[in-house]
């Protein structure tokens, strides 16, 4: 079993392409959020503007892999309107009970998505032990190298201190 799940949520790609990335970069399982409505297009645009500015949970499918399996769980988003997206609201809030440690990353079009970041950790109640947050342009030109070496250095640091105080197995009594 890998010690690290990757979930996030991308309505353009932006926000998937940092997550593969990442993904690769430290051997993690990826869960992408599949939002249950459409958001392309104008109209998907301001839909989800609408909702990051209400803050209100989106309809999400039931995610496949559980974050109560892995010790460390990465959660990916765009912001909207200053904050997370919706699937990813809705994402925490049905799983945040199960969460040990976490690592926060964003993507944001204008703004540094300090906010998006605050209120995750927030919603999660968890204090990250790593986070990023990236401009829209700086990923799409393939620009975020070294942020993305600083983020995965900092959750090398944690999951090799997570394997080291995993429990080993019990040793096979002698025949």
């Amino acid at each position: 079993m890998k010690l690290c799940l990757i979930v996030y949520y991308s309505r353009t790609g932006t926000t998937a392409k940092l997550a593969d990335a990442l993904a690769q970069a430290c051997g993690a399982d990826v869960e992408r959020l599949q939002d249950l409505h459409p958001r392309d297009g104008a109209l998907g645009f301001m839909r989800s503007a609408w909702q990051g500015w209400r803050k209100a949970p989106g309809d999400i499918a039931p995610p496949q892999r559980r974050p109560s399996d892995y010790p460390f769980i990465v959660l990916g988003t765009p912001v909207w309107a200053g904050n997370m997206s919706a699937p990813m609201r809705r994402y925490i809030l049905r799983q945040r009970e199960h969460f040990r440690r976490v690592g926060l990353f964003c993507t944001a079009a204008g703004g540094d998505g300090r906010d998006a970041l605050t209120s995750m950790a927030a919603m999660c109640n968890k204090l990250p032990v790593a986070s990023m947050s990236l401009r829209q342009g700086d990923v799409l030109a393939g620009r975020y190298q070294q942020a993305l070496a600083d983020f995965t250095s900092e959750l090398a640091i944690v999951q090799r201190d997570e394997a080291r105080t995993a429990p080993s197995a019990p040793l096979a009594s002698p025949v």
